[in-house]
């Protein structure tokens, strides 16, 4: 057989353009049946081409189709597969360039696999043309022994080939390579400089039809990892015979020296040729006969087999090319001179180094047969083997052959070691592959095989490896083998450019060669993997998909052990939180259910009330039914920590996961003395206590704020980051279980949860914390020695609220639990720290005086949306609304104007306070603080101030209505509005500034959640400052508020009783007067005082809607709904024909009984309760005085009175001429005066 360089056409294409149109596989490359292949191959086209083209074609002669083919039409790529035709979208393969195709099929597949320069392109089937009856896809095989052409489609006519003239290829191909398995997407893209396994890119597998292949100098393929096949002789002046041992020795030496510096040798096998062989058998070249001259007919013949990693990466033709060069030159050493057949060096890229030594296809040997002791699950390391002249390795599932020419029957045993060992490197290199190669080339590879070296993390600046070595030995003392693996390692490797030393070499053998067969449930399903031999990989179906699989590497170590299975492929059986109603916990599966249920919990950020009742239902079977060992403790503990820092409603679970976390400490297992388990926001802690020898017993938890980063003590001393402390009396020691022969030792249990909302209901102002003995032999109650619980405060008691020592009740709430304080009492308190005193174990925490407490969240949340829209909206439209009456200067001539401007402000500015109080409480600056919360205070006071005063300036205009002088009227009451909260609050500061506060800190971010939370608010901390500031000051408002209320709505009803019939207005005209005036006096927030008892929700939702949104009111009442206001917006703001002039027939309607103020004296027009009528009190109607009175005399209108408070101008005298001083700013009205300005208000 033709042998030598010029073998490969790696570097070489062939060209279809010229008279060559295909190219045929010779008949002696066999391809047998195969359920799995793939093709690869590139192409360049030299012409677009209109008709159908065909890249290479197989072909059965008993098939009326082709087998297999890959070409193209109408710019699409055409693979044809068992008659079925399947296409691609239209693609574009551009011409004069390299393009990369490979092809996969499987019988386990629907359809083939299209990769177009290494990407994976979508096929459809076309047609089918194969007539034959349906076989099933898993029965499908390609045809055996068929013709393979290239560049052109066939037929067979009589067994011959006959190319079909019209599915040409114009175009040039190379690298055409077929396997007989079903590569992945993975080893398409990155496997692509590999030689074919059934058909390769050599010259003798194909008849190139008289078209030598032509040289290619753009296509490269680059590649590290190469076998060289070669054959050498070694002659000696004495004419001895050499030992195959000293060949190799020989061998070595000399690759060492030729080879240049970036061709790293990874394992050199030497194999003998025997003699018989090397006389008759052996075609001779030209090269050997050269050969034969120079020794003996015995000379010394060898196959030899090299395994290089060549780094950096070059092109497969350059190497190939190369290595002949480097090879054929004459090697002297001083035990014999060495000569290789250049025509027999053959080069090929590999995947990858095989881990075991297998002698050249083409080398003949005399092998007895083999008699090994094997088992499909396990394998026997010892064999019984004759010998013969080569050397055979196998890997670990199989035992290992030696063969030695004349000796007789021997054992051999094949064991494996585990070696770790420091490494010094001098040199630049790549520290794996340049370890692996000086590892192949240290140990002998007829009778060492190194398996699966890892890196492990440096040692100063050496480099430290661990690696498994198999032995074929007939030693019978390994100590002996071991001191030889040791020797080995420890003489210095050279290449030229890179030394490496070793030291601290440690040799253990492997004992455990197998890893047993496993049950493992995953949320994939149920994977039952077999026994299977260390270094191997099982296999197994996936259960929801058959037809892919799963592997799970067995790694071979001094522990042999199972790797975590590669489920990729496998889809998902388990993919929500209520699947796992279907897996069935048992012993054997808890920690894999415990894995199902923590990837469940990382995508779900909140659980709904099902999803925690079925993973808490998981938890407790798997600790009902599982031994607890530590690692599975932890694994349950972390899966309660997930639930609490969720954004679950906990609530209706407490008591479960109080009592999944107490059975996980009480059937904990497999430690000795103490253990604890920790997790964010969760620890437990056990301890086993002797009895008898029981004094007491203290436990102490250190975390951070937040409760997240949680560690125990045991009897310690608290320290400064102690968040709680439990100390047991020694009077515990009663309670123990006694000791028997069914009864565990006595175990004291502590918790600590730092989620304190697990806990709802009441003001929780620490973490809580736990004691518990297990098997006590009656509950723990009533001791005559208190257990002392110390616990920091989360918030800091500044203002000395009262605190509330209470423990868990199971009980409370119908059996949903809740705090009570039965046997525990406060022993003391401090601003950060509460001592508390029980006489009996349970969950201990601290609350806080609960006169001010929170709702439930949902409706904590809902309240705190209402009121932050409210206070937006009402925001938005008080704004509008002090914009309207300061930017017309006709609606502020009257005193009611001037005060709605003044409330407006006030309660805008309350509103925008509060807006940002949250915000600027989360800057976590104390001054900052103290001024947010003293101003909100200012404009609260404020706006409550200027609803008393909107009262008694009703009250002035209605009841006071005779000889009433108020000089500098709408002054005075600015300096009352705004000046008596400026007192109240200065006094506040000066007394105790203190009472100003919040206690959220600059790291914190405000939620949603937390933004109605006054603990998280700039307010007044203080109660006696808020009971005194804030609630005493506004009842006496509201007090004075509702009595003038009272007094208008009697006077209203006195005018209506006076009335002429047939004139009252109507209900719903009255109804809105009633409900403007309401909100003016700010008597919605009397709600306030009466959230209290079983109607407390429901009057906190009024109270919150009502005021929030009382800016709105007041827009709707005192600007949408008055006339003179949507006048003053039509004629400045409004265009087109919704403009009205500013001196329209409807704008010059005469003021109701109002008398021009004399130009000529001042004092007399100086106003006493009121300044020049506005507007506001115009009829819709032109009318005079006089008609304007008589009506209104008849019809006293209550929502003209809510529409506009107008007071009575001051009058002149009737003389005309000036008034009498006593009478100077005196209100004269008439009995009909007053029923008009009561109509009118």
């Amino acid at each position: 057989m033709e042998r030598g360089p010029q073998l490969s056409l790696w570097g070489k294409l062939a060209d279809f353009t010229l008279e060559c149109s295909n190219w045929g596989l010779k008949r002696h490359v066999f391809i047998p049946a195969l359920q799995e292949l793939t093709v690869c191959l590139n192409l360049k086209f030299e012409a677009l081409a209109s008709a159908p083209w065909t890249a290479f074609m197989y072909h059965h002669p008993e098939a009326q189709y082709a087998e297999l083919s890959l070409g193209g039409k109408q710019g699409r790529l055409v693979v044809w597969l068992f008659g079925m035709e399947w296409t691609t979208l239209p693609i574009t393969l551009h011409l004069a360039q390299w393009h990369s195709l490979c092809l996969t099929w499987s019988h386990m597949k629907d359809k083939p696999a299209l990769y177009v320069n290494r990407k994976l392109v979508d096929i459809t089937p076309a047609r089918d043309v194969d007539t034959s009856p349906t076989i099933s896809p898993l029965c499908r095989k390609l045809a055996p022994n068929g013709t393979l052409t290239l560049g052109a489609a066939h037929h067979l006519v009589d067994g011959s080939i006959q190319i079909s003239p019209f599915n040409r290829m114009l175009g040039q191909l190379s690298l055409f390579r077929l396997w007989g398995q079903e590569r992945s997407e993975q080893d398409v893209t990155s496997l692509n400089c590999t030689e074919g396994e059934l058909v390769k890119w050599e010259r003798d597998n194909w008849d190139t039809q008289m078209c030598a292949p032509l040289p290619d100098s753009i296509l490269k393929c680059e590649w590290s990892t190469y076998e060289v096949r070669l054959m050498f002789i070694i002659t000696c002046d004495d004419e001895k015979y050499i030992e195959l041992y000293t060949a190799r020795e020989i061998a070595h030496h000399w690759l060492r020296e030729v080879l240049p510096s970036y061709m790293y040798l990874f394992r050199v096998s030497v194999f003998e040729v025997s003699r018989s062989r090397t006389k008759d058998d052996l075609v001779k070249t030209s090269h050997e006969d050269r050969l034969a001259r120079w020794a003996n007919p015995d000379i010394n013949r060898f196959d030899c087999l090299v395994y290089v990693n060549v780094i950096p990466r070059l092109d497969v033709a350059a190497v190939q090319n190369e290595m002949p060069i480097y090879l054929k030159s004459p090697y002297e050493d001083r035990q014999g001179l060495l000569l290789a057949d250049a025509e027999s060096i053959h080069t090929t890229p590999l995947e990858s180094f095989t881990s075991a030594t297998t002698s050249p296809p083409d080398v003949m040997t005399d092998c007895s047969d083999v008699t090994t002791t094997t088992s499909p699950a396990t394998f026997s390391p010892t064999a019984t083997f004759k010998t013969t002249t080569s050397t055979i390795i196998s890997d670990p599932s199989s035992a290992a052959t030696a063969t030695s020419s004349t000796q007789g029957p021997v054992n051999i045993s094949v064991l494996y070691f585990e070696v770790k060992v420091n490494v010094s490197i001098i040199g630049d290199c790549e520290i794996k592959p340049i370890l692996s190669t000086w590892l192949n080339t240290s140990l002998p590879d007829d009778m060492m095989i190194v398996l699966d070296l890892q890196l492990i993390p440096k040692a100063r600046s050496r480099e430290r490896c661990v690696f498994q070595v198999q032995v074929r030995m007939s030693l019978s003392d390994t100590q002996e083998m071991e001191e030889q693996i040791r020797h080995l390692l420890m003489m210095p490797y050279n290449n030229g450019s890179i030394f490496i030393a070793t030291e601290d070499i440690q040799i253990s053998r492997i004992l455990i060669l197998q890893c047993d067969a496993e049950t493992h449930q995953t949320r994939k399903g149920l994977f039952e993997w077999p026994a299977t031999s260390g270094g191997k990989n099982a296999t197994w179906p996936c259960p929801k998909n058959p037809r892919r699989y799963a592997t799970r590497h067995c790694k071979l170590c001094l522990s042999t052990k199972w790797m975590a299975p590669d489920l990729e492929d496998c889809p998902l059986m388990v993919e929500t939180i209520p699947d796992l109603d279907h897996v069935q916990v048992t012993a054997g599966n808890a920690l894999d259910v415990v894995e199902m249920i923590e990837g469940l919990l990382r995508n779900h950020s909140t659980l709904n009330y099902q999803e925690l009742a079925t993973v808490l239902n998981k938890v407790q079977d798997i600790v009902n039914l599982s031994v607890v060992t530590p690692n599975l403790g932890q694994a349950l503990i972390n899966i309660i920590s997930e639930i609490l820092e969720s954004d679950s409603y906990l609530s209706p679970f407490t008591n479960t996961i109080l009592n999944i976390t107490e059975a996980v400490g009480d059937r904990m297992v497999g430690y000795e003395g103490s253990f604890t388990l920790a997790a964010p926001s969760i620890a437990i802690s056990v301890v086993d206590v002797v009895p008898g020898q029981f004094d007491s017993l203290t436990f102490g938890v250190s975390s951070d704020r937040a409760g997240s980063k949680p560690e125990i003590f045991i009897n310690r001393l608290p320290l400064n980051s102690t968040v709680a402390f439990i100390s047991l009396p020694s009077v515990l020691q009663h309670s123990f279980p006694q000791n028997s022969p069914n009864q565990s030792s006595p175990r004291i249990q502590f918790q600590f949860y730092g989620i304190p909302e697990l806990f709802k209901g009441q003001i929780l102002n620490t973490f809580v914390v736990s004691a518990s003995v297990t098997n006590a032999t009656f509950p723990i109650k009533d001791l005559k020695e208190d257990i002392k619980v110390a616990l920091h405060h989360l918030t800091p008691n500044n203002l000395h609220k009262g605190v509330q020592c209470v423990y868990w009740n199971f009980n409370k709430n119908n059996g949903n639990g809740g705090w009570d304080d039965y046997g525990c009492r406060k022993y003391n308190s401090s601003s950060d720290y509460t001592t508390c005193l029980c006489d009996h174990l349970t969950h201990f925490g601290v609350l806080l005086d609960v006169s001010r407490t929170q709702l439930d969240p949902v409706n904590e949340q809902i309240l705190t949306m209402i009121t932050y829209v409210g206070c937006g909206v009402s925001s938005l439209f008080l704004g509008i609304t002090v914009l309207t009456y300061t930017a017309f200067e006709k609606l502020r001539r009257d005193y009611p104007s001037q005060i709605l401007i003044n409330l407006s402000l006030a309660l805008l500015g309350l509103n925008l306070v509060f807006l940002v109080n949250s915000w600027l409480s989360s800057l976590g600056l104390y001054a900052l603080c103290v001024a947010v919360g003293s101003t909100l205070h200012y404009f609260l006071l404020a706006s409550f101030t200027w609803m008393g005063l909107e009262a008694v300036n009703m009250y002035f205009a209605l009841v006071k209505v005779f000889n009433v002088y108020v000089p500098s009227y709408i002054l005075k009451f600015c300096v009352l509005g705004w000046g008596i909260p400026l007192v109240i609050c200065v006094l506040v500061l000066l007394v105790n500034r203190e009472a100003y506060g919040s206690h959220l800190y600059g790291d914190a971010q405000p939620t949603l959640e937390s933004l109605d939370n006054s603990d998280n608010f700039c307010w007044l901390q203080d109660d006696v400052t808020f009971y005194v500031s804030v609630v005493a000051y506004a009842v006496l408002v509201f007090l004075v508020n509702i009595s003038v209320f009272v007094v208008v709505l009697i006077q209203i009803r006195h005018m209506r009783a006076n009335s002429p019939a047939g004139t009252h207005s109507g209900l719903m005209h009255d109804l809105k007067g009633v409900a403007s005036l309401t909100l003016l006096l700010g008597l919605t927030w009397t709600v306030g005082f009466f959230t209290w008892g079983p109607a407390r929700v429901v009057l906190l939702y009024l109270f919150s809607g009502l005021n929030t949104l009382q800016g709105l009111f007041i827009f709707i009442f005192h600007c949408l709904m008055k006339e003179n206001v949507r006048k003053q917006w039509r004629i400045h703001l409004c265009l087109g024909r919704f403009r009205l002039e500013e001196h329209s027939e409807w704008s010059n309607s005469a003021s109701v009984g109002v008398v021009a103020r004399p130009r000529s004296n001042t004092r007399v027009s100086a106003p006493s309760v009121h300044s020049v009528k506005s507007s506001s009190t115009d009829s819709t109607s032109a009318s005079s005085d006089s008609s304007q009175r008589e009506t209104s005399c008849k019809r006293p209108n209550l929502g003209l009175f809510v529409n506009s408070l107008a007071q009575p101008q001051a009058q002149r005298s009737p003389s005309g001429g000036g008034a009498l001083p006593s009478q100077r700013g005196m209100i004269y009205l008439t009995p009909g005066r007053r029923n008009h300005l009561l109509s009118q208000r």
